[in-house]
């Protein structure tokens, strides 16, 4: 399927950009994963008015000259917002306002725990403690969605993501951030059954302490993300030849050490060690 790109200004775009242009019923995603000079490889995907997406794959020698004649093409990229609009302006928009709004929540949950937990907390603190659990379980699950969606659907690409070592380095964060909260998380559920069997003792001061440090380096960890999230969509340290398992690997490596770590450490708490 050809299509027809109408474009003002030819925009020759960096290594690792991606753009979109509007053409007769139909919407062009163009992927540039090399560099001048060099074999590139230029993903391009066609949505048709329908919404479904084909992907074609070519290979390139690319020089300036042939960048050059790609420009008109590429330019769509000015707009990047108007690219998303034209895949399906709702949905990407919904996308992204669940994104940032369970970045909010998660931010805000922390926050609360934080200033909340303490040795002999009182009934009314215990229970403001579980539900600003609650609001950050449910967040992290939003924020985790929406990210699939808009790195698979409505974001650059994943053959763009896949290739930024800095995605990766911002989905570690989450990897962290997540794995890490599970030790207050148990804790937390312990309590709220010891509290509806009558059996709950005040909570000491050793395990105040140790909440509030797992939850200092959440929020350490949730607030570096936006970072990695604006180094990422410029293209920050992106490379062709990276494949997505040295990224993923260390990941899965961190939720599983970090998650055996935390839910043990949960499950043989003792006061008095």
């Amino acid at each position: 399927m050809s299509a027809r790109v109408v474009t003002s200004t030819p925009v020759l775009t960096p290594r690792g950009s991606v753009a979109r242009g509007r053409s007769n019923g139909s919407v062009s995603r163009v992927v540039v994963v090399g560099g001048e000079g060099s074999l590139s490889r230029v993903v391009v995907a066609r949505a048709r008015a329908d919404g479904k997406m084909k992907a074609e794959e070519t290979t390139t020698k690319t020089t300036t000259k042939t960048m050059v004649a790609l420009a008109p093409v590429v330019s769509g990229a000015c707009c990047a917002e108007a690219a998303n609009a034209a895949v399906d302006p709702i949905a990407s928009a919904l996308a992204a306002y669940g994104h940032y709004l369970g970045l909010v929540l998660v931010v805000g949950a922390l926050a609360t725990e934080k200033w909340t937990v303490k040795a002999n907390m009182s009934e009314e603190e215990e229970q403001r403690l579980v539900v600003a659990d609650s609001v950050y379980g449910i967040a992290g699950v939003l924020v985790l969605y929406t990210g699939y969606l808009r790195a698979t659907e409505y974001g650059k690409g994943w053959e763009f993501y896949s290739h930024e070592p800095i995605f990766w380095v911002k989905m570690w964060l989450f990897t962290v951030m997540g794995s890490s909260s599970l030790f207050p998380t148990i804790q937390i559920i312990k309590r709220a059954a010891a509290k509806a069997k009558g059996d709950v003792e005040p909570m000491s001061e050793k395990l105040a302490t140790r909440i509030t440090k797992i939850v200092n380096g959440e929020l350490l960890a949730v607030c570096s993300i936006p970072l990695a999230a604006a180094l990422m969509s410029r293209g920050v340290a992106y490379s062709a030849d990276m494949p997505w398992q040295a990224g993923a690997a260390p990941i899965a490596l961190t939720s599983v050490a970090l998650g055996s770590k935390y839910v043990k450490e949960a499950i043989n708490w003792e006061e008095d060690a």
